[in-house]
């Protein structure tokens, strides 16, 4: 029997306030951002199962932090204008997107959707609220075009505080 595939779904990491008349799309990642963001492609860099395709909103904070994961796990970024905001049921579209011949996927966006997506994807309810590049993973045995929700098995949940 083949081995279940890898989700890993990540929230961006801690953004700056946005100055007067920026745009929210535009918010890039703060010092604490940054300083997490190092943190967690260490963390990336050690994983098995590490994601070979990996989606991320084209938002600034969501594409810098998308460049700290694919630095950690060695793999390109496919920006999905859809991902901004969106909600649980448009990144679950995103991942049933994913080429069938990918094993372990990532994909880096917002809340309140990743939140809800994370607490959907599994049989349990797994936090409140996914943190700032806060890092749920899931496998599944289901193809990327087949996954739904409660379709997938939760594995662990990491922060930059807990890694």
């Amino acid at each position: 029997m083949a081995e279940p595939s890898t989700i890993w779904i990540v929230r961006h990491g801690k953004s700056a306030v946005g100055g007067f008349g920026e745009h929210d799309y535009d918010r890039p990642l703060s010092r604490r951002g940054l300083k997490n963001g190092s943190r967690m492609l260490a963390w990336f860099a050690r994983q098995s199962h590490p994601a070979t395709w990996l989606w991320s909103s084209p938002a600034a904070r969501a594409t810098a932090t998308a460049e700290f994961v694919a630095n950690g796990f060695a793999t390109q970024v496919i920006e999905e204008p859809s991902l901004y905001l969106a909600s649980a049921d448009m990144l679950l579209s995103c991942l049933q997107c994913t080429p069938a011949d990918v094993r372990s996927v990532a994909i880096v966006a917002h809340n309140p959707g990743l939140t809800h997506l994370v607490n959907l994807l599994g049989s349990d309810s797994v936090t409140d609220n996914l943190a700032t590049l806060g890092t749920a993973r899931f496998t599944t045995d289901q193809a990327w075009s087949q996954l739904q929700f409660g379709s997938a098995q939760f594995v662990d949940l990491h922060t930059p505080k807990t890694v």
